[in-house]
């Protein structure tokens, strides 16, 4: 799986489709609508390194389904209404969402999720809830959303699919400028975004959980033959180093024993949480 593509919002200011320029975001505004529309054409999330120092808070609700806030508190304003009308007129929608900067700036940068649609509103919440395919848009009864405990779980699967995966994904090998942290190997296509905590273990989909790792270093990673302690240095089992097999091992691994990560991202906020790299690095011990 590629990384999709990102776009910085003078991108998307200028965006051009069959020689013709488009704007596919407002200047200020989360909320966009060209004049030869009729309702929303989009929506924006901006990127945030803290949860906390989001203005507003986009999210899931406990069903398993997405929240877009109202823009401010009054529903009747420009912005509230193209949104109203854009779920009246059951239209799809582009759903833009910040995943870091561009390497070296403080530019944001933003992956398109399409077609998403708005699906119901919830005024005491100040908010639109978002459906992301078809079966999530029929779990609407008299305006409001209805959730059993297997449509959660369609939801939760729906989010990780849609949503939580590529994000990860993306954040991840943008962040490393798509290289291997550890070899720098620049093939986009040998690359995974690596959890240093596992989703099973209860890990966050969040880029200070993962590394950009080659096909073979994130194979070492899982099974313990690698580890990254917290000081961002490789150590390579001590079963590895004593096996003599050829120029792959040698060079792909055991030369790498004691090296520093050759490829970090270049914001200190998004490297590697150094308490993840602690947790998991006492695994590789134990297994070594």
């Amino acid at each position: 799986m590629l990384v999709q593509p990102v776009f910085t919002r003078d991108d998307l200011s200028n965006f051009e489709y069959k020689g013709s320029k488009y704007r596919l975001v407002g200047t200020q505004t989360g909320i966009w609508k060209p004049r030869e529309l009729d309702s929303a054409l989009s929506i924006l999330t901006a990127y945030v390194e803290r949860e906390s120092d989001r203005p507003y808070h986009d999210g899931l609700g406990a069903d398993q389904m997405y929240r877009y806030k109202w823009r401010g508190t009054d529903p009747n304003i420009a912005d509230n209404r193209w949104l109203r009308d854009a779920m009246i007129a059951r239209v799809p929608l582009v759903w833009f969402i910040g995943v870091g900067y561009a390497p070296g700036t403080r530019t944001q940068v933003f992956q398109p999720v399409m077609p998403v649609w708005l699906i119901s509103e919830e005024p005491s919440q100040q908010q639109f809830v978002v459906a992301l395919d078809n079966a999530q848009r029929e779990l609407i009864i008299s305006g409001h959303v209805h959730v059993g405990e297997i449509e959660r779980r369609y939801n939760e699967r729906m989010v990780k699919v849609r949503v939580h995966q590529p994000l990860f994904r993306t954040q991840v090998l943008h962040a490393y400028e798509r290289r291997c942290a550890v070899c720098r190997l620049p093939f986009e296509k040998l690359l995974d975004a690596a959890h240093i905590k596992g989703d099973a273990e209860g890990g966050d989909p969040h880029l200070t959980n993962g590394m950009s790792l080659c096909k073979i270093h994130h194979g070492a990673f899982d099974a313990h033959i690698l580890g990254i302690s917290p000081d961002y240095r490789v150590h390579i089992s001590e079963s590895v180093l004593n096996t003599f097999d050829g120029p792959t091992l040698q060079h792909a691994l055991k030369e790498m024993n004691g090296e520093s990560l050759r490829q970090l991202p270049v914001i200190y906020a998004q490297r590697p949480s150094k308490e993840l790299l602690a947790e998991r690095f006492e695994q590789f011990r134990k297994a070594s």
